[in-house]
């Protein structure tokens, strides 16, 4: 019995252990705090010292975590982040930047600023000197003793505008400048060299004052000369040679020629405009001109304060008559001031405004007259297109608004939801319209036999088309005779053509289409016929024979075409040129070894070379042939026969031509 006793007195005690009934036993206290060492947060105590019950006596204590222990903090509460002195108090910061008084370098730093270990803001500091704060500071290392700009940079003349910005660098001191740093004694608006206050000619255009071809005021352009191809219009003035009538007005700074089929009107590069030949109106010098623009009979003049001055005549030498467009009166007043471009058809002018409308006039059943679409004309346009009788306006929002001759392109209603939207570019022929949209589809309208009806082609026109081309240069009815008919080439991303139009007139290219399935570049346009250039340097031709759609070179060498009403003209590689085209103006062809310039106008090729003069068509009279100045020449050109210097534009009238030569 007293082992069974002994027994479970021995399992209670082992029970009672693992149940954790046994008194606990005191730990070590290795500084004596009366903290066992377990739970001592403070283990070297001075057991001298007070401690709190995790074993810290209050030198071992920071309650407010300033960095000075509680037995020393004199201010025991102090907002975290404060600096303190050795006493625990907060030390001065007069700014609230963070740096003590003591160490700010920057005491009035601006509140919320951000500050360097100094105390200082980038608007505080002025690292390379020159006088300007770096947060202002563009050029934050200038050198030491700089004249500098307000932000801090190369300023030589001290005129407030950097070195590297200044496009007068030595402007004179105390002058009045504008952002470029230039005085008005030193602005060249137009980089020729020549100062704004001494310039006649402040709009030079960038490729004549780059090579500095200009005179002492400004200005630039030749001179100009003007011969009759045997008749009496442009090239003499009441039966007087151009240098017999206002000569010197034309002698110098020409820079423009547009043509009636009466005469002439040239723009000279200082704003000066002067007209002659026969049926000359009243209005024959016009000044402050921008921009000259021309009718079949008429001339309409933009001036620089947006005005536009018209004059001219009809057939029967009627002046200041709807017919030619020289009559503005019922629009005088809207043209009175903010025009910035004039577009013309053969007997109608239009003039685009600043604020995107429109006003015309001219003969009104061909474009002169807009009053059907004023509505639509009355803001937005941002492009003016005209065919021979009719004008198309595209606007901002990518529609077209149309009016002129109802048949021949006045009228677009039969495709008015195409024109809607989303029209890009417009081409027109004499009697039609094209117009290419975003997604390279191609709308037309007009004339059928113009090339406004596509609808054989629609599905080849419905995507990828990039450029169109057509015989456009159609304004002036007596220099050149329009067929009846036109067509329309265009060349799609693929490099192939597709024609629209009068089949016989380059409308039907099926007998070259192999040809002009890949692989083509541009295409070119005469009045009837048409020429595709390769990328293998061949020519393609087709359309009405008598307008170069047969006899173009064979070769694979050609670099360049450009084109008449009647012909084609083709420079080759080696810079030989092969002109082809109607037969009774051309022959067979003609070839030239070389040349220096080539200029085409709608009638005619001007080729001028070191010593010779080639004009093609050439002309078989002359009217003044016994003259010492002008005469035949060896291939029976009735021209000048002292043109020297560089010829830069060749115009024909119905029975006159005229050239600028650089002076």
């Amino acid at each position: 019995m007293d082992k069974h006793k002994a027994i479970f007195f021995t399992l209670v005690m082992i029970s009672a252990t693992l149940a954790g009934c046994t008194e606990p036993t005191r730990g070590l206290d290795t500084d004596g705090d009366g903290v066992d060492d377990a739970f001592d947060l403070c283990p070297d105590t001075d057991p001298t010292l007070t401690v709190n019950a995790d074993g810290c006596a209050d030198n071992q204590l920071d309650d407010d975590g300033d960095g000075i222990m509680n037995d020393r903090d004199l201010c025991p509460t102090t907002p975290p982040g404060t600096i303190v002195g050795p006493d625990g108090c907060a030390l001065p910061d007069t700014d609230g930047d963070g740096v003590i008084d003591a160490e700010d370098l920057c005491p009035n730093t601006p509140a919320g600023a951000t500050v360097n270990a100094d105390g200082c803001a980038l608007t505080q500091l002025d690292t390379d000197g020159d006088g300007v704060n770096d947060a202002d500071d563009a050029c934050p290392n200038t050198a030491p003793g700089m004249t500098v700009d307000a932000f801090g940079c190369d300023d030589s003349d001290g005129d407030g505008v950097a070195d590297t910005d200044d496009l007068c660098p030595n402007t004179p001191q105390g002058s009045v400048i504008d952002a470029n740093g230039c005085a008005q004694s030193q602005l060249d608006s137009d980089f020729d060299h020549i100062a704004d206050s001494d310039d006649l000619c402040p709009n030079t255009p960038y490729q004549q004052a780059s090579t500095g071809n200009v005179d002492e005021e400004g200005c630039h352009g030749g001179y100009v000369l003007a011969w009759d191809m045997g008749g009496i219009w442009g090239g003499n003035t009441s039966h007087g040679w151009i240098g017999e009538v206002d000569g010197e007005l034309v002698s110098q700074r020409v820079i423009q020629i547009e043509e009636t089929d009466f005469g002439f009107a040239a723009l000279r590069s200082d704003g000066l405009v002067h007209s002659w030949g026969m049926y000359v109106a009243a209005v024959q010098v016009v000044q402050d001109v921008t921009q000259l623009e021309s009718t079949y009979g008429a001339y309409a003049a933009l001036k620089e304060d947006g005005s536009v001055v018209s004059w001219g005549c009809d057939l029967q030498g009627n002046c200041d008559d709807l017919e030619a467009g020289s009559d503005q009166s019922l629009v005088a007043s809207d043209l009175a001031s903010g025009v910035t471009k004039i577009y013309s058809s053969t007997y109608a002018f239009a003039a685009l405004k600043t604020d995107g409308s429109v006003v015309t006039w001219g003969y009104p059943a061909w474009g002169g007259d807009s009053s059907s679409v004023s509505s639509e004309l009355s803001s937005g346009v941002v492009e003016i297109y005209s065919s021979r009788w009719s004008f198309a306006a595209l606007k901002s929002d990518g529609s077209v608004v149309t009016w002129g001759r109802p048949n021949f392109g006045g009228d677009s209603t039969s495709v008015s939801s195409d024109l809607n939207s989303g029209v890009v570019k417009i081409i027109p022929s004499s009697g039609a319209f094209a117009a290419i949209k975003l997604d390279g589809s191609v709308v037309t309208w007009g004339g059928s036999d113009h090339g406004g009806d596509s609808t054989s082609v629609s599905s080849d026109l419905s995507s990828n088309v990039i450029t169109i081309s057509t015989f456009s240069d159609f304004k002036h009815k007596g220099a050149v005779t329009i067929h009846n008919g036109a067509a329309f080439a265009a060349v799609k991303s693929d490099g192939s053509v597709v024609t629209w139009g009068h089949s016989d007139y380059g409308g039907d290219s099926s007998s070259v289409s192999s040809d002009l399935s890949s692989g083509v570049e541009q295409v070119f346009a005469t009045k009837g016929a048409f020429a595709a250039l390769k990328s293998d340097g061949t020519v393609i031709v087709w359309g009405d024979s008598d307008s170069g759609g047969i006899g173009a070179p064979t070769s694979n060498d050609i670099s360049q075409i450009m084109s008449t009403h009647n012909g084609f003209l083709a420079i080759k590689s080696d810079g030989s040129v092969s002109i082809w085209g109607e037969q009774a103006i051309f022959g067979n062809g003609h070839t030239i070894g070389s040349y220096d310039i080539i200029l085409a106008n709608h009638y005619a090729f001007l080729i001028q070379t070191d010593d010779e003069l080639h004009i093609f068509p050439e002309q078989t009279s002359c009217d003044d042939p016994n003259s010492d100045e002008y005469g035949t020449s060896g291939s029976t050109i009735c021209m000048p026969r002292n043109i020297t210097g560089q010829i830069t534009l060749f115009v024909t009238a119905a029975y006159a031509r005229a050239v600028i030569i650089e002076n």
